[in-house]
């Protein structure tokens, strides 16, 4: 079976899959205009959206426990609630620790693309199979608009 026949994301059958949202990325080093995190909603199921940011020991159990009451879970994502790539080593141990157990989940991370160079290759090692860049801008003079600061390690 190819693989994309069993991501709820991409399949027609997306009720027979199941996708599981690990908030262990809390820190953004992009500040987006209209990105309003604090908010956590019993109505709000959105990636990104968190009522709780775990450490990575603690999402990859939840994982676990979520695959053992729900066998069609097939991919783990982390798409926030801030940037992936901006919380590498939380998200990094993440995967690492459910690979570990798990070889057959696929991983998807959403990133502003920021880091994107610096983690590409461990990205690929660890095993992840979709990555989502999300591009707001792509002038200088539009992203001055939607941006209040980015943060590139340290330098705003």
């Amino acid at each position: 079976m190819h693989e994309l026949e069993t991501h709820p994301c991409f399949t027609a059958r997306c009720s027979d899959y199941a996708r599981i949202h690990l908030p262990v990325a809390p820190k953004c080093n992009i500040q987006c205009n209209y990105c309003l995190r604090k908010y956590s909603c019993v109505n709000e199921s959105r990636p990104g959206v968190v009522a709780r940011v775990m450490e990575p020991e603690a999402a990859a159990e939840w994982y676990f426990e979520m695959k053992a009451k729900v066998p069609k879970l097939t991919v783990a994502g982390i798409a926030g609630p801030g940037d992936a790539l901006a919380n590498w080593p939380a998200v990094s141990k993440t995967l690492a620790l459910i690979r570990k157990a798990d070889k057959d989940v696929f991983f998807c991370l959403s990133t502003n693309g920021l880091y994107l160079p610096r983690y590409a290759k461990e990205i690929a090692e660890l095993g992840v199979d979709y990555v989502t860049v999300t591009v707001n801008a792509l002038t200088s003079n539009t992203g001055a608009h939607i941006y209040s600061f980015v943060n590139d390690a340290g330098k705003k």
